[in-house]
């Protein structure tokens, strides 16, 4: 993924951000729990102190516990490791996706990684990639824009900001659209089946699509079973559901319920 001696820049989805307050929280309850056996708690009551004591140990221990686990989840997002598994999911959504020409939405593009796949496998379409670009990710307009020039498909690539729950485009205008894990982030639709709903919208009549999210986390879905069939009710006849936190190339570390153990994969043609 090199053009002129250039590497395009795809961050990792555990974010630096994420990673600074987990680590200042690790230390933060350190200090507190060393500072609980300093001599200045002396003065407390001998069981309000071991009480306190305990439950800093616990906390302690519980956040050095979750700071190492998102260290190596970091590790084997990263695409400079070997994992790449990033990469991996990205592959996965792009295998289920077919749609040959014509305009492709990409809800969600975040650092680009997927709309330049699709703009790859599918070298008569043109994409557009929106997303919000919250400071929580290292990810940016720009960065998306540079890493698109360097993978040869700047030329057939639009990015431009937008809110997944109200998508800026009419009815049925694009022949495709792609998502990876975004819908359950949307801040502006509590409702995720809306957000989903919403990006059917846009779909035109016969066209693909290809989401990927939390589908298996019944507090924003509930029960997908019978999404999917209220789907087939509305008219969306051809439509599949893969349980893709079960697929092999997803390490068992990762198969966490917050991290990628509710992960799902729903396409189709509308």
């Amino acid at each position: 993924m090199t053009r002129d001696g250039q590497k395009a820049e795809y961050g990792n989805w555990v974010s630096s951000r994420m990673m600074k307050l987990w680590t200042a929280g690790t230390l933060i309850v350190d200090g507190l729990c060393v500072l609980s056996f300093s001599a200045l708690t002396a003065s407390w009551a001998s069981a309000a102190r071991w009480i306190i004591q305990l439950l800093l140990i616990v906390l302690t221990l519980a956040f050095i516990f979750a700071t190492i686990y998102f260290y190596i989840c970091r590790e084997l997002f990263s695409y400079s490791g070997n994992s790449k598994i990033q990469d991996k999911i990205l592959d996965y959504v792009a295998a289920h996706f077919d749609c040959n020409q014509g305009r492709i939405l990409d809800i969600g593009c975040g650092n680009g990684a997927l709309s330049i796949k699709t703009a790859k496998k599918f070298p008569a379409s043109h994409i557009t990639g929106i997303d919000y670009w919250g400071s929580m990710w290292n990810f940016a307009k720009e960065q998306c824009e540079r890493n698109a020039d360097l993978e040869g498909v700047g030329d057939r690539i639009i990015f431009q900001k937008g809110d997944a729950a109200k998508l800026d485009f009419p009815d049925e205008y694009f022949d495709g659209a792609v998502s990876n894990f975004v819908f359950h982030e949307v801040k502006s639709q509590r409702d995720k089946r809306l957000v989903f709903r919403e990006a059917l919208r846009v779909v035109k009549k016969g066209g693909t699509f290809a989401f990927h999210d939390l589908f298996l986390e019944e507090k924003l879905y509930g029960n997908i079973e019978e999404f999917i069939d209220e789907l087939r009710k509305e008219g969306i006849y051809h439509v599949s559901f893969l349980r893709s936190s079960d697929e092999s190339f997803i390490p068992k570390i990762l198969k966490t319920g917050f991290m990628l153990g509710r992960i799902g994969l729903i396409y189709g043609r509308k």
